[in-house]
């Protein structure tokens, strides 16, 4: 079942009638969600920030990266709520979200994580040919150049996995493996979606890359609606095929 509030305001009753006041609220919703996710997201910010760029510290990374997955499912849930508010109360709405979200999200990031953990070892070993030990005898046979590309592919599919998981489980209340098996079989059934989970994937990596975690905590809230906007069509789907409609 969905997890929009049951009750649905007309049209002349919600909050703002002008178009000024409209957009106020909307910037003052985008305001206070964003902050809101910047504060949720702090205890993987901080010790991000001290930790060695290595490839034997990607297992503390990753345990790093897990409060990110409970902050993004609630602003996508905050966000998703502004639509039928009936008054400005983006906070209750995100926290609200966290409180409902928080171990789904939690389940669902762990693949994700655990490639995070694997993977980045993995793309160390790449790196350095093989560990080598005293007498430069390897331990470990050279890993081919191909598997740096063969993370990346499984890098990708497992980040848009991920993000379908996070909606549906941001907006719906679903078994886990529900879920999960909804978020594979959208990722090959609407491929407009995917294709722009995937440009969002990009941009944000490229944001990462070229601007920084500080800037794309400053913009991740925009991006988070990006998300939710480019995951309408499947969140439609979902409900008209597996949701019950609520009784009057």
């Amino acid at each position: 079942m969905s997890r929009e509030g049951d009750q649905r305001s007309a049209p002349g009753e919600r909050f703002g009638a002008g178009p000024l006041t409209r957009v106020t609220n909307a910037v003052y919703w985008y305001l206070v969600t964003g902050a809101l996710m910047i504060l949720a997201a702090l205890p993987s910010a901080l010790p991000i920030r001290f930790l060695e760029s290595s490839p034997g510290n990607a297992p503390v990374l990753a345990l790093c990266l897990a409060p990110l997955a409970p902050a993004f499912t609630a602003g996508l849930f905050a966000l998703r709520d502004r639509q039928h508010a009936e008054a400005l109360t983006p906070a209750r709405s995100f926290f609200r979200g966290y409180r409902l979200n928080w171990a789904d999200a939690l389940r669902m990031a762990l693949p994700g994580l655990v490639f995070v953990a694997i993977g980045g070892l993995g793309a160390g070993v790449v790196g350095d040919g093989g560990a080598l030990a005293g007498d430069g005898v390897s331990i470990l046979a050279a890993v081919p150049e191909v598997y740096l590309g063969l993370l990346i592919v499984i890098g990708v599919l497992v980040a848009l996995w991920t993000m379908n998981a996070m909606v549906i489980s941001a907006l719906f209340s679903f078994r886990m493996q529900d879920v999960a098996r909804l978020a594979a079989y959208y990722l090959f059934a609407n491929w407009r979606v995917t294709l722009g989970a995937l440009s969002l994937v990009v941009l944000g990596a490229a944001i990462l890359m070229l601007a920084g975690d500080v800037v794309f905590g400053a913009v991740g809230v925009l991006w988070t609606a990006a998300v939710l906007r480019n995951h309408q069509a499947m969140a439609r789907d979902v409900e008209s095929r597996f949701t019950v409609p609520a009784s009057d």
